[in-house]
Protein backbone atom coordinates (compact mmCIF):
# COMPACT_ATOMS: atom_id res chain seq x y z
CA UNK A 1 0.00 0.00 0.00
CA UNK A 2 1.72 3.29 -1.12
CA UNK A 3 1.20 5.77 1.48
CA UNK A 4 0.83 9.41 0.56
CA UNK A 5 3.22 11.99 1.76
CA UNK A 6 1.45 14.26 4.03
CA UNK A 7 2.56 18.47 3.06
CA UNK A 8 4.71 19.54 6.64
CA UNK A 9 4.22 22.77 7.80
CA UNK A 10 7.11 25.13 8.36
CA UNK A 11 6.59 27.48 11.26
CA UNK A 12 7.08 31.40 9.91
CA UNK A 13 8.01 34.31 11.41
CA UNK A 14 7.09 34.93 15.15
CA UNK A 15 4.53 34.11 17.60
CA UNK A 16 2.52 36.17 19.83
CA UNK A 17 4.87 35.41 22.85
CA UNK A 18 7.45 35.44 21.58
CA UNK A 19 7.14 38.68 20.58
CA UNK A 20 5.74 39.89 23.81
CA UNK A 21 8.33 38.63 25.36
CA UNK A 22 11.46 40.21 23.20
CA UNK A 23 9.38 44.02 23.55
CA UNK A 24 9.53 43.35 27.08
CA UNK A 25 13.11 42.59 27.26
CA UNK A 26 13.58 45.49 25.30
CA UNK A 27 11.51 47.60 27.36
CA UNK A 28 13.81 46.50 30.31
CA UNK A 29 16.71 47.18 28.76
CA UNK A 30 15.87 50.93 27.92
CA UNK A 31 14.75 51.36 31.73
CA UNK A 32 18.10 50.29 32.76
CA UNK A 33 19.59 52.72 30.37
CA UNK A 34 18.34 55.45 31.16
CA UNK A 35 18.39 55.04 35.04
CA UNK A 36 22.24 54.77 34.50
CA UNK A 37 21.80 58.08 32.32
CA UNK A 38 20.00 59.72 34.77
CA UNK A 39 22.24 58.72 37.84
CA UNK A 40 24.96 59.79 35.86
CA UNK A 41 23.39 63.54 34.55
CA UNK A 42 23.00 64.24 38.20
CA UNK A 43 26.29 63.26 39.86
CA UNK A 44 27.33 65.78 36.84
CA UNK A 45 25.20 68.36 37.42
CA UNK A 46 25.73 68.11 41.25
CA UNK A 47 29.52 68.06 40.93
CA UNK A 48 29.00 70.98 38.37
CA UNK A 49 27.27 72.77 41.14
CA UNK A 50 29.56 71.93 44.03
CA UNK A 51 32.57 73.11 41.83
CA UNK A 52 30.73 76.45 40.74
CA UNK A 53 30.02 76.96 44.56
CA UNK A 54 33.81 76.33 45.24
CA UNK A 55 35.21 78.82 42.36
CA UNK A 56 32.43 81.41 43.87
CA UNK A 57 34.23 81.09 47.69
CA UNK A 58 37.04 81.17 46.32
CA UNK A 59 36.15 84.39 44.21
CA UNK A 60 34.49 86.23 47.07
CA UNK A 61 37.36 85.20 49.56
CA UNK A 62 39.71 87.21 46.85
CA UNK A 63 37.62 90.12 46.44
CA UNK A 64 37.82 90.23 50.31
CA UNK A 65 41.13 90.24 51.07
CA UNK A 66 42.27 92.39 47.93
CA UNK A 67 39.75 95.04 49.02
CA UNK A 68 40.11 95.32 53.05
CA UNK A 69 43.94 95.04 52.36
CA UNK A 70 43.61 98.54 50.71
CA UNK A 71 42.00 99.99 54.17
CA UNK A 72 43.45 103.39 54.79
CA UNK A 73 43.99 104.71 58.38
CA UNK A 74 41.60 108.31 58.13
CA UNK A 75 38.98 110.07 60.44
CA UNK A 76 35.91 110.91 60.09
CA UNK A 77 33.17 112.45 62.93
CA UNK A 78 31.87 110.75 65.46
CA UNK A 79 31.39 110.38 69.14
CA UNK A 80 33.71 109.27 71.52
CA UNK A 81 33.69 109.02 75.49
CA UNK A 82 30.03 110.50 75.14
CA UNK A 83 31.39 113.63 73.27
CA UNK A 84 31.24 114.63 69.73
CA UNK A 85 34.98 114.16 67.92
CA UNK A 86 36.61 112.75 65.02
CA UNK A 87 37.38 109.01 65.19
CA UNK A 88 39.30 106.70 63.03
CA UNK A 89 37.45 105.47 60.16
CA UNK A 90 37.09 101.92 61.37
CA UNK A 91 34.86 99.92 63.20
CA UNK A 92 33.16 96.66 63.93
CA UNK A 93 30.40 94.30 65.33
CA UNK A 94 30.27 90.30 64.11
CA UNK A 95 28.11 90.93 61.75
CA UNK A 96 29.03 94.38 60.20
CA UNK A 97 32.72 96.30 59.78
CA UNK A 98 32.99 99.77 57.89
CA UNK A 99 35.97 101.13 56.90
CA UNK A 100 37.82 103.43 54.98
CA UNK A 101 39.40 102.72 51.27
CA UNK A 102 39.31 102.83 47.67
CA UNK A 103 36.89 100.86 45.99
CA UNK A 104 38.06 98.32 43.21
CA UNK A 105 34.98 98.72 40.34
CA UNK A 106 36.02 102.80 40.58
CA UNK A 107 40.11 102.65 41.53
CA UNK A 108 40.71 103.86 37.83
CA UNK A 109 38.26 107.24 38.52
CA UNK A 110 40.43 107.51 41.91
CA UNK A 111 38.78 108.84 45.30
CA UNK A 112 38.04 107.07 48.64
CA UNK A 113 34.92 105.27 50.36
CA UNK A 114 33.43 104.83 53.47
CA UNK A 115 32.61 100.97 52.56
CA UNK A 116 29.85 99.31 55.11
CA UNK A 117 30.29 95.21 54.72
CA UNK A 118 27.10 93.42 56.87
CA UNK A 119 25.17 89.89 57.01
CA UNK A 120 21.97 90.38 55.66
CA UNK A 121 18.69 87.63 55.24
CA UNK A 122 17.94 85.83 52.21
CA UNK A 123 15.69 83.56 51.38
CA UNK A 124 18.66 80.57 50.36
CA UNK A 125 20.10 82.10 53.72
CA UNK A 126 22.54 84.70 54.62
CA UNK A 127 24.11 87.51 52.43
CA UNK A 128 26.91 89.10 52.35
CA UNK A 129 26.00 92.84 51.57
CA UNK A 130 27.51 96.35 51.12
CA UNK A 131 26.79 100.10 51.19
CA UNK A 132 29.55 102.53 50.42
CA UNK A 133 29.67 106.45 49.78
CA UNK A 134 32.25 108.90 48.82
CA UNK A 135 34.27 110.04 51.87
CA UNK A 136 33.79 113.00 53.58
CA UNK A 137 35.82 113.56 57.04
CA UNK A 138 33.03 116.11 58.46
CA UNK A 139 30.03 113.06 58.20
CA UNK A 140 29.63 109.82 60.73
CA UNK A 141 28.86 106.89 59.39
CA UNK A 142 25.16 107.15 59.72
CA UNK A 143 25.42 110.58 57.79
CA UNK A 144 27.34 108.96 55.13
CA UNK A 145 25.38 105.98 54.38
CA UNK A 146 21.66 107.89 54.91
CA UNK A 147 19.53 106.68 51.92
CA UNK A 148 22.33 104.29 50.43
CA UNK A 149 20.69 101.54 49.22
CA UNK A 150 23.10 97.86 49.87
CA UNK A 151 24.52 95.98 46.81
CA UNK A 152 24.67 92.16 47.41
CA UNK A 153 27.94 90.81 47.00
CA UNK A 154 26.96 87.01 47.74
CA UNK A 155 24.17 85.12 49.46
CA UNK A 156 23.54 81.46 50.42
CA UNK A 157 25.66 81.55 53.56
CA UNK A 158 24.90 79.73 57.08
CA UNK A 159 27.57 82.00 58.60
CA UNK A 160 29.16 84.79 58.11
CA UNK A 161 31.22 86.05 61.20
CA UNK A 162 33.82 89.73 61.87
CA UNK A 163 36.41 89.02 64.40
CA UNK A 164 39.30 91.84 65.57
CA UNK A 165 42.16 90.65 67.09
CA UNK A 166 43.37 93.43 70.06
CA UNK A 167 45.75 94.26 72.86
CA UNK A 168 43.76 96.14 76.14
CA UNK A 169 47.46 97.28 76.69
CA UNK A 170 51.05 96.40 75.47
CA UNK A 171 51.13 94.17 79.08
CA UNK A 172 48.83 91.78 77.77
CA UNK A 173 48.45 88.97 74.94
CA UNK A 174 46.09 89.87 71.97
CA UNK A 175 42.78 88.44 71.78
CA UNK A 176 39.93 87.98 69.48
CA UNK A 177 36.82 89.89 70.23
CA UNK A 178 33.44 90.17 68.46
CA UNK A 179 32.83 93.82 68.59
CA UNK A 180 35.44 96.94 68.09
CA UNK A 181 33.46 100.26 68.61
CA UNK A 182 34.31 103.49 69.50
CA UNK A 183 38.28 102.69 70.10
CA UNK A 184 41.30 104.89 69.47
CA UNK A 185 43.27 102.46 67.74
CA UNK A 186 42.60 100.36 64.86
CA UNK A 187 42.71 96.18 65.64
CA UNK A 188 45.87 94.14 65.03
CA UNK A 189 44.02 92.10 62.77
CA UNK A 190 40.83 91.37 60.85
CA UNK A 191 39.06 87.46 61.00
CA UNK A 192 36.29 86.66 58.29
CA UNK A 193 34.38 83.00 59.03
CA UNK A 194 32.58 81.94 55.94
CA UNK A 195 30.90 78.78 56.02
CA UNK A 196 28.08 77.58 52.81
CA UNK A 197 24.67 76.71 53.73
CA UNK A 198 25.88 72.89 52.83
CA UNK A 199 28.03 73.36 55.91
CA UNK A 200 31.58 73.68 53.87
CA UNK A 201 33.85 75.82 56.10
CA UNK A 202 36.28 77.97 53.97
CA UNK A 203 39.37 78.81 55.69
CA UNK A 204 39.54 82.13 57.54
CA UNK A 205 39.79 84.93 55.69
CA UNK A 206 42.92 87.28 58.43
CA UNK A 207 43.81 90.26 57.28
CA UNK A 208 46.75 92.78 58.62
CA UNK A 209 45.55 96.17 59.61
CA UNK A 210 47.61 99.37 59.19
CA UNK A 211 48.24 100.74 62.62
CA UNK A 212 48.17 103.98 63.85
CA UNK A 213 50.74 106.06 65.67
CA UNK A 214 49.06 104.95 68.83
CA UNK A 215 51.13 101.43 68.29
CA UNK A 216 54.21 102.51 67.55
CA UNK A 217 56.00 102.00 70.71
CA UNK A 218 58.99 98.81 71.10
CA UNK A 219 57.30 96.72 73.70
CA UNK A 220 53.98 96.95 71.40
CA UNK A 221 55.29 97.10 68.02
CA UNK A 222 57.18 93.64 69.12
CA UNK A 223 53.91 92.21 70.55
CA UNK A 224 52.31 93.10 67.43
CA UNK A 225 55.01 91.50 65.28
CA UNK A 226 54.19 88.20 67.40
CA UNK A 227 50.83 87.90 67.08
CA UNK A 228 51.14 88.58 63.25
CA UNK A 229 53.57 85.99 62.98
CA UNK A 230 51.44 83.36 64.39
CA UNK A 231 47.70 84.27 62.99
CA UNK A 232 48.95 85.72 59.24
CA UNK A 233 49.10 83.03 56.64
CA UNK A 234 52.17 83.58 54.91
Amino acid sequence: MIQKNRPQHKQQGFTLLEMLLAFSMVSLLFLALFSSFHTVSRSWEAAEKRIEKTEDMRLITWWLRRQLQQMLVLRITGEQNGGASTVYAFEGEDDRVRFAAPLQPFQDKGGVYLIELFVGKGGGGKTLEMRYAPYRPDLSWEDAFDGIEPVLVYEGFKKVKFEYLVAENIDEEPEWVDEWLEQPTYPLLLKITLETSNKEVWPDTIIDLQQVDEYLNVNAAQKNNRARHHLVPR
